[in-house]
């Protein structure tokens, strides 16, 4: 289950304004190339290594492939594609791409497939809140803290809701 935390943002235009609190997603565990071909091939022919190879030989292709100006697509994961930005010229004989063209990127744009698998049956956690660079375990701990009470419950949030501090106490 995907988890976030509260962070406070601030409009930087309002100075006098306290902000609003946001979900901000939370990563669990960061899994590597090998533990991720191990869970995907465990009730399959394939041997992890095997997936590994292929991946890796796939890696090493995508390289030229958008050095040429090429998409990438794959399979029902989705498409790489590259993206810049560049500084602006009054005169287009003015440009020049070598020393103009910066933040160059891969952007990866998930197939429908892919979204369509990853939302259906998705509920997010509450771990907690982040005010002035703290880290609080919980909405409750946090309202105890600032004096506010902890309330009561244990919410954990619902299928994409927004959530607030006092609908989404944790415990």
């Amino acid at each position: 289950m995907p988890k976030y935390r509260f962070v406070r943002k601030k409009n930087l235009q309002k100075k006098d304004d306290p902000g609003k609190w946001y979900a901000s997603p939370t990563v669990t565990n960061r899994l590597n190339t090998g533990t991720v071909c191990r869970v995907v091939t465990r009730n399959t022919t394939t041997a992890p290594t095997e997936l590994e190879s292929g991946f890796n030989l796939v890696c090493d292709g995508i390289p030229l492939q958008l050095q040429l100006g090429n998409s990438v697509q794959l399979g029902k994961l989705g498409t790489l594609r590259l993206s810049f930005g560049s500084a602006g010229v009054e005169d287009v004989d003015q440009f020049n791409a070598a020393t103009m063209i910066k933040n160059v990127k891969v952007i990866f744009t998930p197939s429908k497939e892919l979204m369509s698998a990853i939302k259906d049956g998705l509920s997010f956690e509450n771990v907690g809140v982040v005010d002035n660079g703290f880290t609080y375990a919980s909405t409750r701990a946090y309202k105890e803290a600032k004096g506010q009470g902890g309330g009561s419950g244990s919410g954990s949030g619902g299928s994409g809701g927004e959530g607030s501090l006092d609908e989404n106490p944790l415990g």
